[in-house]
């Protein structure tokens, strides 16, 4: 038995391992690193902050200009609160939806343009001609058109503050060496800098807008569609458009300020310009860790137990602490009493089967079973508890006290499950009654209490163990229903409001723990197996 027992324990490490690795591939699906990293911080926390504790839990690592972008901020000549870090990952996701929403605007305008030309040329009308109706397909693609403008905009607007706050971290240094040449003091760098930064800002947005509609030209010329040069003839005036923006814009701030350095800015800042023109010239601060590495810090954390933190800003350990006892409390006095009962009239039943004893404990157990649990638990609470006072609506206290709040949630517990627990018992003894080795010891004279304890109740115990040995692990969680309709802060009820609240964090820690206690208790099954039935061995 021990070599059996010391082989199991050595599987479990590696059924343990299964489900944790599905927990990973599950709560890595459902949100972001970032978003877990605000739940342990708190919403006001820092870009820098965040990626600083992912970089601590394994999940990011930096690159050589994050390593710089530190350094710089934590010199203070960086502005902590406006300097933002690019992962690598969403760089390339904006890129690649870039990518694919300008491959489908093209197809669409193309579309739209050559079906629009066809049904005016069935109507005869040109394309001044006001009664010209679109078809029900036009309509839809120019539905279509305008979500896919939605998303290009959407994505065009994320691309553009990259590029504005890459430019803003480049010109910012730019101007800082400007300014110590020019011999401002250090501690009037920041402020100076800032300044004129600002200045540029206004024209970098102007900038990043003509990029992407030089974009829009170079796809449609690449194009080279006849149908599409009413587009690139409107895409190219925009560009003229802008640009004429930006140079009155220079002209403008001269002519305010003889002493302005804007235009001088705006030169010295032009291979800036060129090199942050497009999203790929973006230098990543950090990238993600490969999935297998991140894996690994999840393992340890789990196995020192650190789950991190509520929602609330609690340890989830803490909570399960906790939380475990009001839960223990609840449930094993309600599942030991239930079982007691549940053997006992099963026995009963079976020992006068087909009499009026059995028939009355049939139908009480179908009657129970047939009664919702949630009216049960309602029904205790507005007479028993509401009405009646005899015991307290919800609560609970600490020590001894705790008994009062207790009671009638283990009443509930135990009619609730009564009718289910005697059929199982009943249909388990039944099975053996009929046993050849009960009519024998019958036929030897044995005392019918004698057949019922020593010989039918002992080899029912296999069913029931199994039974048993189920419900062991639900046992540290109480009752869910029973904790939340009485507000007793145990695991259950914890649980629930985890699930509510979506606290990872709370949910993780349930399922590892919930996961060891049922393969401890799959273990405590074959050894009891063994106990109470010679012909079980373990080998």
């Amino acid at each position: 038995m021990f070599a059996y027992i010391v082989r199991k324990l050595v599987y479990m490490p590696f059924i343990l391992l299964g489900v944790i690795f599905i927990t990973f591939v599950l709560f890595q699906m459902s949100t972001t690193p970032e978003s877990l990293a605000k739940i342990q911080l708190g919403e006001k926390a820092s870009g820098r902050q965040i990626y600083e504790y992912l970089s601590d839990k394994g999940q990011v690592s930096w690159t050589d200009a994050g390593n710089a972008k530190r350094e710089l901020l934590g010199q203070g000549v960086l502005d902590n609160k406006r300097t933002p870090f690019f992962v690598a990952g969403k760089l390339d996701e904006f890129a690649d939806k870039r990518d694919d929403l300008h491959e489908r605007m093209v197809d669409l305008q193309t579309d739209i343009a050559e079906l629009e030309a066809e049904e005016r040329e069935e109507h005869g009308g040109g394309e001044g001609d006001t009664s010209f109706s679109p078809s029900e397909d036009l309509k839809d693609l120019g539905h279509k058109k305008g979500q896919a403008a939605n998303r290009q905009l959407e994505n065009r607007i994320h691309i553009a503050e990259a590029l504005l706050d890459a430019r803003r971290v480049e010109e910012t240094l730019l101007i800082r060496e400007q300014l110590k040449k020019d011999g401002v003091a250090d501690d009037d760098l920041k402020d100076a800098a800032g300044g004129r930064v600002a200045e540029l800002q206004g024209l970098d947005n102007l900038d990043i807008e003509l990029a992407f509609l030089k974009e829009d030209v170079e796809i449609l010329e690449s194009v080279d569609h006849e149908i599409l040069k009413k587009q690139l003839e409107e895409a190219k005036a925009s560009v003229k458009e802008i640009e004429d923006a930006i140079a009155a814009k220079l002209k403008q701030a001269s002519a305010d300020n003889p002493d302005s350095t804007l235009a001088a800015d705006w030169k010295a800042c032009s291979e800036i310009r060129d090199n942050l023109s497009k999203i790929e010239g973006v230098e990543p601060d950090l990238v993600y860790t490969a999935w297998y590495v991140n894996f690994v810090y999840y393992i340890r954390d789990i196995a020192t137990l650190d789950f991190g933190d509520t929602n609330n800003r609690r340890p989830v350990m803490d909570v399960i602490k906790e939380g475990m006892w009001p839960s223990l409390a609840l449930a094993i006095p309600g599942f030991f009493i239930a079982e007691l009962i549940g053997v006992f009239f099963g026995l009963f039943a079976a020992m006068y089967r087909q009499t009026k004893i059995d028939h009355v404990i049939v139908i009480s157990s179908i009657l129970l079973m047939s009664i919702n649990a949630i009216a049960l638990i309602m029904f205790g609470q507005k007479f028993l508890a509401a009405d009646w006072n005899y015991f307290p609506i919800t609560g609970y206290a600490s020590g001894l006290g705790a008994i009062r709040f207790l009671i009638l949630p283990i009443m509930l517990y135990v009619i609730i499950t009564f009718g289910e627990r005697v059929r199982f018992n009943r249909i388990v003894m039944l099975d053996e009654t009929n046993q050849d080795y009960v009519r024998t010891a019958r036929a030897k004279g044995v005392s019918e209490n004698s057949v019922l304890f020593k010989h039918i109740l002992r080899n029912t115990l296999i069913p029931l163990i199994t039974r048993w040995v189920v419900a062991i692990p639900s046992l540290y969680l109480g009752s869910l229903v029973l904790e939340t309709f009485f507000a007793i802060p145990g695991l259950g009820y914890l649980t629930v409001e985890a699930i509510g609240n979506s606290d990872a964090n709370v949910i993780r820690a349930v399922v590892v723990f919930g996961s060891v206690s049922f393969m401890l208790a799959a273990l405590l099954s074959d050894v009891l197996y063994a106990v109470v039935d010679p012909r079980v061995k373990l080998s």
